[in-house]
């Protein structure tokens, strides 16, 4: 039995280099920023602390959740914001160039 948790241990190990792998593929979101933030550098993002200090009117209310994902090759921040009314929506926006019209 000792010897099964070491293993285990190990597995779980491995497990968790292939997520972290898989995350710049497309579809997939990180809601963890240790390792959402080296990809923000990586990739010269705009960071979540410059897009939040725009006030823009699409964030207004609370930010419960932020999520960085890459989709169809490019990279979005992917809000939930607590409204005014207590409603939560959810507002993408691009990590590269965000609010451009």
């Amino acid at each position: 039995m000792r010897l099964m948790v070491p293993k285990l241990v190990l597995i779980a190990a491995g497990l968790l280099s292939l997520s972290g792998a898989a995350q710049a593929a497309d579809g997939v979101c990180i809601g963890d920023w240790s390792e959402a933030a080296p990809i923000v550098q990586r990739e010269g993002l705009v960071t979540v602390e410059a897009i939040t200090g725009l006030n823009h009117e699409q964030l207004k209310g609370d930010i419960v959740k932020t999520m960085l994902c890459k989709e169809q090759g490019r990279y979005l921040y992917r809000f939930v914001v607590r409204q005014a009314n207590g409603q939560l929506k959810t507002v993408a926006v691009d990590a590269r160039q965000p609010f451009e019209r």
